[in-house]
């Protein structure tokens, strides 16, 4: 077969090219260190390496995830260890103040120390993460979770708790809100709470309120009152009173007592104090509790421990004390360990992700990264084969009818 010079030409320079073209491909290659330059390479493995870093996208972003719920967890489980050190250093104080040989100023200085415990428990519970959110807020993060309003503690959070995504098929918890934490604590006696319900110009807020009488206030629980200042002018001569119903059935229990604002109001085994002039129309709810708040259980301690006589009264206020702060001691050690639980989670969930990502690496690997002594050797035997073909073909390109007749 005949070649003409076009053709021999065309040939030679094509094939020249292609193997130029391997030749920089393949230094590409020991370049970037990965095996494919564009996905036409090869269209399967390209398919398959991307489906391998978006699982590894997905697996570093559930490393994150852990970190954070980790950092989270274990920030609860500080705080509520600290809860639960001020919790243990009271009731050592409560122990400590049954002593009969101690004096009452003595007393009133434990107390005095129980105070100054309760309002380190206020900051511990209004605790805050490194982004300013209240960890035992619920979903409320921005709102303070426990406040003082008429005179008692309320929680303003709520019950709901965050969660993310650890694992495919995997999600945790990373907070405990507040209320059932610090909140429903059993009592070891009923208990008592005030609140208004005014018109905003009136002056009127609870300022303590307290079983006065435990007995007579059994006797009665778990009833809610309403006690409802009336106008001046509903006794003679004019002066400010009040009347008291049932919340249950709205049944009058006293009408038109008058008011004295230093003594307060005192029915049925509870006394409540406000400060403010009522108006009327000016409303107090009162509440029968047997469960309460970490809070103000031990501000309770500290407000009734220098007032107890000596003797049975003062026996009776110890074990009630000590009754009600086991029962926090109790409830924030589930938390504790539930906290410890869900870490245990993440640590377990952390090792597994860290074995599917290395499996996902090794086989990225296998598909993407090259092979560098084959391709060193392949680039040498490359560029050798190009220079011989160049001198080939530049010596034969360079041949003429007039070379045979010399």
């Amino acid at each position: 077969m005949r070649l003409s010079t076009e053709q021999f030409f065309s040939q030679g320079i094509t094939a020249l090219g292609d193997l130029s073209k391997r030749a920089k491909d393949t230094q590409q290659q020991i370049s970037s260190g990965e095996r494919l330059l564009s996905t036409s390479d090869d269209p399967v493995a390209a398919t398959r390496i991307q489906q391998l870093e978006t699982q590894l996208a997905v697996s570093g972003q559930f490393q994150r995830n852990i970190d954070l719920a980790e950092n989270r967890l274990s920030q609860i489980e500080q705080a509520i260890s600290s809860v639960e050190d001020v919790v243990t250093r009271v009731r050592e104080l409560v122990i400590q103040s049954g002593n009969g040989a101690l004096t009452n100023n003595e007393r009133r200085l434990i107390a005095i120390e129980i105070e100054t415990r309760q309002a380190e428990l206020e900051d511990l519970v209004n605790s805050r993460d490194a982004d300013g959110n209240y960890i035992f807020a619920g979903f409320r993060v921005d709102q303070q979770p426990f406040e003082r309003v008429d005179g008692a503690y309320q929680y303003n959070g709520d019950a709901g708790q965050q969660v993310i995504q650890i694992a495919d098929d995997a999600s945790i918890a990373i907070s405990l809100p507040g209320v059932g934490l610090f909140t429903d604590i059993p009592l070891q006696n009923n208990s008592v709470r005030a609140q208004t319900f005014s018109p905003a110009s009136s002056s009127l807020q609870v300022s303590a309120a307290e079983v006065s009488d435990q007995a007579l206030f059994d006797a009665n629980f778990p009833e809610d009152y309403i006690i409802q200042f009336n106008d001046i002018n509903a006794v003679v001569p004019p002066a400010q009173n009040y009347s008291i119903r049932r919340r249950s059935d709205g049944g009058e229990l006293l009408a038109n007592a008058l008011y004295d604002p230093v003594a307060g109001i005192s029915f049925n085994g509870f006394t409540v104090q406000a400060v403010g002039s009522p108006l009327p129309g000016d409303q107090l709810l009162i509440e029968g509790l047997n469960k309460g708040s970490v809070l103000t259980t031990i501000e309770r301690i500290a407000r009734d421990m220098p007032v107890q006589p000596d003797g049975a009264s003062r026996e009776a206020f110890v074990n009630d004390a000590l009754e009600n702060l086991d029962a926090i001691q109790d409830k924030l050690l589930s938390a504790r360990a539930q906290a410890g639980a869900r870490l245990n989670t993440l640590e377990t969930t952390r090792s597994a992700e860290l074995d599917r990502e290395l499996g996902y690496q090794e086989i990225l690997s296998d598909i993407r990264d090259l092979d560098y002594a084959e391709a060193i050797s392949n680039l040498s035997f490359l560029t050798f084969t190009l220079e011989a073909a160049q001198q080939s073909f530049a010596r034969v390109a360079n041949l003429s009818l007039f070379n045979f007749l010399r």
